[in-house]
């Protein structure tokens, strides 16, 4: 018996000396809001009040919002071209700036000043500024999208259970945003393969570039498809989306899913250095460890994983525009569209039922093979009410 004891006491000890030595090597833990973006809070300098920062695996430098940069007193060093979305643009730059994330200061980082309104639009929360790759060049960060929280560490070999996530290699050879290699099937069992952008920011499954698109004649392959239009920081750009029937990224398989198609000429869209872009309709499906010193991304798969894919069903994008709900693309084939249904118009009402919040309002229009009545009141002030029925476009 006293050699069982003992036993025990010393198994107890090792436990107390291994939780308390992992408590050492985690760093931070920084929670996080989500509508597909993580949300999380960032001061900046002196400036007592948080910010609302979008964590973003595709943000290679920190972003603030150039009124809010204004109002703290922030104002810009030299301008410089950098490469966005859909093209090339002069920003202003802020150079040394502090950036406190819970008990984390990155004291000298450049930030970009831009308007983000914009981005701001398409969720109900404030963006006043962006972060990724500021953060994630120091530490090995663990994304759980499960418990909606952010983890810091020092290595790796820190985080517990690391061996049932499984690694893929990384390349951070376009502006420090990790790359990663992926295989997709169409209809007509073509199969190709690229690598692509790891970037949380990015709303889609996955997009190709449109040297991709034309080098490989997806328009021509791919079958039917829809016109759509994104937002980037500064611009819009049109794009088209199509569907494929089977997606591999590393040792995880998906089935169908719809894709986009650039038809960008300039920007990162229309870069010849990657295929496209893995976005956040894919990467929230997992816990993430990221290891940019290692070059390597490790993932498991969360409670979202096996999830369907959510296809275009009203043909109806919308965005928030102070407190009302605006449409801002309709897609022309849709019966939307054809009831007259037109980017501009205020959504007033779903269903007899008063809207102004995105996310809800997205959910009711994402509803399979029913009806959906909607109040608008269009740019001249005459209210309408029309009737679609919500089926998938592709």
């Amino acid at each position: 018996m006293k050699i069982h004891l003992k036993y025990h006491c010393v198994l107890f000890v090792s436990y107390l000396l291994g939780f308390t030595a992992a408590l050492q090597a985690q760093v931070a833990t920084i929670p996080f809001e989500s509508d597909g973006l993580m949300y999380i809070k960032v001061k900046v300098n002196d400036h007592a009040e948080p910010l609302n920062f979008v964590f973003d695996t595709g943000a290679s430098t920190a972003v603030l919002d150039e009124k809010v940069a204004k109002e703290i007193g922030i104002t810009a060093d030299y301008q410089q071209p950098a490469a966005g979305a859909a093209g090339t643009e002069m920003y202003n730059i802020a150079l040394s700036q502090k950036l406190h994330i819970q008990d984390i200061t990155l004291a000298d980082a450049h930030v970009v000043l831009v308007d983000l309104d914009r981005l701001s639009k398409r969720g109900n929360q404030r963006i006043d500024g962006i972060i990724g790759y500021n953060i994630m060049q120091h530490y090995v960060t663990h994304i759980d999208y499960d418990q909606q929280e952010i983890k810091l560490y020092k290595n790796v070999d820190d985080i517990a259970a690391v061996d049932a996530y499984k690694m893929l290699p990384v390349s951070l050879g376009y502006a420090s945003i990790p790359q990663v290699e992926l295989e997709f099937t169409l209809k007509n069992n073509k199969k190709f393969k690229g690598s692509f952008l790891f970037d949380s920011g990015a709303n889609m499954t996955f997009l190709l570039n449109t040297p991709f698109v034309k080098a490989n004649n997806i328009e021509t392959l791919i079958g039917k498809t829809i016109e759509n239009k994104a937002e980037s920081l500064t611009t819009s750009s049109s794009f088209k989306i199509g569907n494929v029937t089977n997606v591999q990224l590393g040792d995880f398989k998906f089935g169908e899913m719809p894709i986009d198609l650039s038809n960008s000429t300039s920007g990162v869209m229309a870069s010849e250095a990657y295929a496209g872009i893995l976005g956040v309709k894919i990467i929230q499906r997992f816990h993430i460890i990221l290891d940019y010193k290692n070059q390597k991304i490790y993932l498991k798969p969360n409670k979202s994983y096996a999830n369907e894919f959510e296809f275009p069903r009203s043909g109806i994008s919308i965005e928030k525009e102070a407190d009302k709900i605006k449409i801002s693309n309709v897609v022309k084939v849709s019966e939307a569209y054809q009831k007259g249904i037109r980017e501009g118009d205020q959504l007033l009402e779903i269903d007899e039922v008063v809207v102004n919040d995105t996310r809800k309002c997205r959910e009711l229009l994402k509803q399979k093979d029913t009806s959906v009545k909607l109040k608008l009141k269009d740019e001249k002030g005459e209210v309408k009410t029309v009737i679609i029925f919500l089926k998938r476009l592709i």
